[in-house]
């Protein structure tokens, strides 16, 4: 019987854009990375105003997904084209740096500061103030809501 150890993205990290927008992947979510990925990620938008990175595996399973939806459908294709018009591989250098085009950057609001957020398959990249926000309203979860969700998965 093989014992396969799953390990996933977890935890949050605080890092900065360089001059070029380049962001250091932190060393904990690089050691995660499959080496079938080969160092890459695709990034794209979001929920909520955050940046996704998805390790290149991951991403052809969104893009599985993503091809069942019907292109007669409009509200289909124009979801399948918000996903993926935006969607850019981008491999890390030797440093663990990855590029960020700023059309990204634009739709994200990230200036300078970035909340690196693991989401178990994937990365969440924030801009510190947004998350902050988020996480203090009502688009947060209150306590009554994380119970009945926690409840939902036996958690």
């Amino acid at each position: 019987m093989t014992n396969t150890l799953h390990i996933s993205f977890t935890g949050e990290y605080h890092n900065s854009l360089d001059t070029k927008n380049r962001l250091n992947i932190p060393a904990k979510f690089r050691k995660v990375l499959d080496p079938v990925n080969d160092r890459t990620f695709v990034i794209t938008r979001g929920f909520d105003k955050c940046l996704v990175l998805y390790p290149l595996e991951d991403w052809s399973k969104v893009e599985e997904q993503l091809s069942k939806l019907s292109s007669i459908r409009g509200r289909h294709r124009s979801f399948v084209r918000s996903v993926t018009r935006y969607a850019t591989s981008v491999q890390y250098d030797g440093q663990g740096r990855i590029q960020i085009p700023d059309s990204l950057l634009g739709y994200s609001g990230i200036k300078k500061e970035v909340a690196v957020i693991g989401m178990i398959n994937k990365i969440e990249l924030w801009d510190p103030n947004i998350i902050s926000k988020i996480d203090a309203s009502e688009e947060g979860l209150d306590d009554n809501s994380f119970d009945d969700l926690a409840n939902e998965i036996n958690f």
